[in-house]
């Protein structure tokens, strides 16, 4: 995966995070976790998936999403349903 695109969207789950929960972007990363480092929901998920969607016009499904345990996770989802 281009490490540029990881980044950004890693920033659109920081700038979502920040919207959810109100995190600080500057303290989240590839490496932040769904669960252990937000406490995220289902509802959350739910909100990450569609954050995605908006942004890349592709199906992130909920329950792919949910498996997912990093930001880093997320975006090789992404990446990976783009490359379909």
């Amino acid at each position: 995966m281009d490490a540029e695109f990881q980044a950004e969207v890693v920033d659109i789950l920081k700038d979502k995070a920040a919207e959810i929960f109100g995190s600080d972007p500057a303290t989240l990363s590839a490496d932040t976790r769904f669960i252990e480092d937000l406490h995220c929901k289902s509802v959350n998920i739910v909100q990450f998936a569609s954050a995605l969607e908006d942004e890349y016009e592709v199906e992130v499904p909920f329950m792919e999403l949910n498996k997912k345990k990093t930001f880093g996770e997320a975006a090789a989802l992404v990446d990976e349903k783009l490359s379909m």
